[in-house]
């Protein structure tokens, strides 16, 4: 079978995801990946393409992150001569501008093909024209994939039938359930992982881990993920510099090997406001590191407070302070809940079963 998947960039934890899928189809399909490549100054990130291309994933570039309509109907043109020379049998869209693409391309009948289409997000504050044009190209699909329950309702809200929607959890990748969950840490460290930006609340972290360390000296937070908002990540740095807590927070960027940092942590910290499904607390999960985190879209089908996790009801410095005070007091206590969340994910989001949910979407096997 031959598989298409179409998406605005490798980025973030969709990239990863997306990038992972492509790996582990391409062992039993032939599979190609579309991406912008370059687009508006935004850019692949260099370690997901270099996973595909080493797995023998073909890759080609076609703006779908331009939104302008020049460049759209460019783009329509460009995948209709890519897919009549490809012929696919599904056309995976992680996106609603490559499902209005797919869409034109499918109708004009130039090309026949099962076209899915999967919504990963649905930030705050989109304008209303960018909400019509993406719904269009998922009510154009046969089926659309959310990932969480709070994009179902999206999707229901906006009109689409139940029918038509498929909830598929990204499941975590094997390399961090593989890893055994250890016992108390005791290392001084708290972390998170995620892009630097407004909606990821690093800014509010920082500030509650320097009312924090006026008792806890030794305490250490460290940032990993790129900075995607360079004015907010500079703010994060003017505010270290101003609580002189330089030598206590360690902002790493992008980095090769997440959970080797990810192992050393007593606690992980999200004050993230909005996300995909929350991949990076799923696997700190898996990891047997302690979660705090808040209830957020994408992150709600799973969180329980006080059974898997601590919930985290605001992102005030003090308050946030308080709670990981707490956490940090009170190591058996999260150990257990550190537990409890690791068995959460083996039962519920494992990677395998999100590869054979795909197939059974794309109509390769029975249903299971």
């Amino acid at each position: 079978m031959r598989i298409v998947h179409i998406i605005p960039f490798l980025w973030s934890g969709a990239g990863k995801v997306v990038a992972d899928l492509c790996v582990s189809q391409q062992d039993q399909h032939d599979v190609m990946i579309v991406t912008s490549g370059t687009s508006k100054g935004f850019v692949d990130w260099p370690a997901y393409r270099s996973r595909l291309t080493e797995n023998g994933v073909s890759h080609r570039r076609i703006d779908f992150f331009d939104r302008d309509s020049a460049v759209f109907w460019k783009s329509v043109q460009d995948l209709s001569s890519l897919l009549s020379d490809y012929d696919p049998d599904v056309v995976h869209c992680h996106s609603g501008v490559p499902a209005c693409a797919a869409a034109v391309v499918r109708d004009s009948g130039a090309v026949s093909f099962r076209s899915i289409s999967q919504l990963h997000s649905w930030g705050t504050g989109r304008p209303e024209w960018m909400n019509t044009m993406d719904i269009a190209g998922f009510r154009r699909s046969d089926l659309v994939i959310a990932n969480a329950a709070a994009y179902r309702r999206t999707l229901m809200n906006a009109g689409l039938p139940s029918s038509q929607i498929v909830s598929i959890p990204w499941g975590v990748t094997p390399e961090a359930l593989d890893s055994s969950v250890p016992a108390l840490r005791n290392s001084g460290r708290i972390g998170f992982v995620g892009r630097l930006e407004p909606r990821k609340g690093q800014l509010e972290l920082v500030q509650a881990f320097g009312l924090l360390r006026r008792n806890r000296p030794k305490l250490r937070l460290e940032l990993v993920g790129p900075a995607a908002d360079l004015s907010y990540a500079q703010e994060i740095e003017k505010f270290v510099r101003a609580e002189n807590l330089s030598d206590s927070v360690w902002m790493g960027g992008q980095v090769t090997d997440v959970f080797r940092h990810e192992r050393n942590w007593e606690l992980f910290v999200s004050l993230s406001r909005d996300e995909g499904q929350g991949m990076a607390i799923l696997e700190a999960m898996a990891l047997g590191v302690p979660v705090l985190a808040k209830s957020c879209p994408g992150v709600q089908d799973y969180l329980r407070d006080g059974k898997n996790a601590i919930a985290l009801n605001s992102d005030d410095a003090k308050d946030v302070a308080e709670s990981v005070a707490w956490a940090l007091d009170h190591p058996s206590e999260t150990h257990k809940l550190s537990v409890h969340a690791r068995k959460m994910v083996e039962d519920s989001y494992a990677w395998d079963r999100t590869v054979l949910e795909m197939e059974t979407v794309y109509g390769i096997r029975e249903n299971i």
